[in-house]
């Protein structure tokens, strides 16, 4: 077992008294999420709870709560700096969102796309839930096809297939943070990412940017997902999956400029770059990374590695970390096209 196994806390703000849960609150997201300070008017004060996990591409979590408010102000993005983009889907309530001199109003199955490097406001005027996603910066567009200059950006339900995306979406997280595995901190960002980047397409470009079969590409994309390390996954296992044809399947891959064999090895490539980067590691010997992930051989990895990254593994390794760039190697949209086939 490398760097995959998953890293969840949980807070509650119920055993506190009334008097610190505003503050107690306020240290866990500090350490756990971002800098924040919340307010509540509520008569028996903040009753909260929060279940956080960090996976290796992202972070996750569900917030329950009664009526409160969140504020980043502009001294507290100096105080707990963080490079990172937010993704808070609403799943219960209402909520209200101003940052830049932009408000909106949230309604449940709605989520707000934001920069947590600038100022910004979330008030829940009652009972609420919400799953929130953390990226970095850097992976925004990458990830969800949208540009940091696009935020903050609403995302409402487009429709029959917008509101079936939301549920997925709430779905995947529910199921990941109530039963934490290892086999779904690599699954999961599959899912997350692929659900929205196409709710975000649709918002940016209109509800005809939904791909016709986008069900079929997220099946696949999970199936791939849960059996990276398996070395006998082969593309016709996916397709299977998601009960179409290899060719059909391929078609729906070509949409977003790789095959079906290049999305394979490109997260491969991927998940075994954070392994062969990642400070707990460094023990871990080249070989058995490899054949974590379903490489053939090492000979195989190495060219893989070097065709994705610039140089061999054994040679990667030996770079201080400060000149690593693990947002290269996100579970995003394929962004290994070359790298080579299985001898």
């Amino acid at each position: 077992m490398l760097v995959h196994a998953p890293s969840v806390t949980h807070a509650s703000t119920a055993p506190v008294a009334p008097d610190a849960r505003l503050s107690y609150w306020d240290s866990y997201n500090a350490a756990a999420l971002v800098g924040l300070r919340t307010t509540s008017q509520s008569r028996s004060g903040l009753v909260a709870s929060q279940t956080n996990a960090e996976l290796p591409t992202m972070r996750v979590a569900d917030i329950s709560g009664n009526a409160h408010a969140v504020e980043r102000s502009a001294d507290l993005v100096g105080m707990f700096p963080k490079e990172a983009v937010f993704a808070c889907h609403l799943a219960k309530g209402s909520a209200f969102f101003m940052q830049d001199g932009q408000q909106f109003t949230l309604a449940a199955g709605d989520t707000i796309v934001y920069d947590t490097r600038r100022p910004f406001t979330l008030a829940f005027p009652s009972d609420m839930q919400e799953f929130l996603v953390d990226i970095p910066v850097g992976e925004l567009d990458a990830c969800w096809g949208v540009r940091v200059q696009d935020l903050p950006l609403r995302i409402a339900p487009a429709g029959g297939v917008g509101a079936a995306l939301g549920a997925e979406l709430r779905r995947a997280l529910r199921a990941y943070l109530q039963a934490p595995t290892i086999e779904g901190s690599i699954a999961l960002p599959a899912c997350v990412h692929t659900v929205l980047r196409t709710m975000a397409q649709a918002t940016l470009r209109g509800p005809d940017a939904l791909p016709r079969s986008l069900f079929h590409i997220l099946a696949a994309k999970m199936h791939i997902a849960r059996h990276l390390g398996d070395p006998g996954l082969r593309p016709l296992d996916a397709a299977r999956a998601a009960g179409v044809s290899v060719r059909h399947l391929n078609r729906l891959f070509a949409q977003e400029g790789s095959s079906l064999a290049e999305h394979i090895w490109a997260q491969r490539t991927s998940m075994a770059y954070r392994d062969l980067m990642h400070p707990a590691a460094r023990h871990a010997a080249i070989g058995e990374i490899a054949f974590r992930w379903g490489f053939s051989s090492q000979a195989h990895f190495c060219r893989a590695i070097a065709a994705s990254y610039g140089a061999a593994p054994s040679v990667l390794r030996k770079r201080p970390p400060a000149i690593l760039s693990l947002a290269r190697a996100s579970a995003c949209a394929p962004r290994h096209p070359h790298t080579p086939a299985p001898p």
